[in-house]
């Protein structure tokens, strides 16, 4: 596969990350509309701009100054996350939405010690890759929890998945095994759901108007990356450049992100309410009314 060049695989990554992964955050504004409207009232985006934007700006001065806490911090928080894909509230759901991370960890240390270079703003490879070997004993830990996991699964075709997805990790170099969890099955299945959500009788059209209500966020979102990448860019090759700016703008959007969504759900706060008039479609009678 002599085609899948470093400078390749990084913006294909890239290009994935922004027309399908970004998008499937791109409806955070109508969430932290649902969630602060009850606090301030139409003035609601004060306080959505603040505590996203916040957030993300945290994230980001964490890896410049603290980036081994961001580090952990960040793929705990994803495992947690990915662990919503498994769908069953079982114990170990963590541990397979992690897969992503701690299984490259593990098979593949070297070349995930080098990507972090690349993403830490003051990366040292020996020094991460020192790290790496340090964890290796809770890495091999949580791969007895995840063949456990195996034995728990609902049904063969779960757990086959779930090996499927581990044996990628292993043996698929780390950038080409993310985009296919991250982009080809994790925001795949957000943007189904969505799109179902906002029209239950009509997928399709769903996808669309999520698409379009999501298309603003995700450009700011992909213009900001941009531009980090271009101020990061100077005397760096391209592959590492980019990759970086995939890494810091994923994880400046997505920990605000989960974060949001973990209120709303606690409140109650959904946009796709009948009572929120913003992406739950109009009923027949309301269609022919207007």
């Amino acid at each position: 596969m002599e085609y899948l060049t470093p400078t390749f695989t990084a913006v294909a990554l890239a290009v994935l990350v922004a027309v399908v992964g970004m998008p499937h955050g791109g409806l955070d504004h109508l969430f932290g509309r649902e969630v602060f409207r009850s606090l301030l009232g139409r003035y609601w985006f004060v306080g959505f701009g603040l505590a996203y934007l916040g957030t993300a700006g945290l994230v980001l001065a964490g890896w410049f100054f603290f980036p081994l806490l961001t580090i952990v911090l960040f793929f705990l928080i994803s495992a947690v996350h990915f662990g919503d894909d498994v769908g069953v509230k079982q114990p170990l759901r963590a541990v397979e939405g992690g897969m992503v991370i701690w299984v490259p960890l593990l098979f593949r240390p070297s070349e995930v010690a080098e990507l972090l270079t690349w993403v830490v703003p003051s990366g040292d490879v020996q020094q991460i890759g020192s790290g790496i070997a340090a964890v290796e004993p809770l890495l091999w830990a949580l791969a007895v929890f995840f063949i456990t996991s195996l034995l728990w699964s609902n049904t063969l075709e779960i757990a086959a998945r779930k090996l499927a997805f581990a044996l990628l990790f292993a043996v698929a170099p780390t950038l080409v095994s993310f985009a296919v969890y991250f982009c080809g099955w994790h925001s795949t299945r957000e943007l189904a759901e969505l799109a179902r959500r906002a029209d239950p009788m009509h997928p399709w059209r769903g996808l669309r108007r999520v698409m379009k209500l999501a298309a603003p966020m995700a450009a700011v979102a992909v213009t900001a990356s941009c531009a980090a990448a271009w101020y990061f860019a100077s005397g760096r090759g391209l592959h590492t450049v980019v990759v970086q700016a995939v890494f810091l703008g994923l994880s400046a959007v997505a920990v605000p992100h989960i974060l949001l969504h973990a209120v709303a759900r606690r409140m109650g706060s959904d946009p796709f309410s009948h009572e929120s008039g913003v992406l739950h479609p109009a009923s027949h009678s309301e269609r022919v009314l207007a």
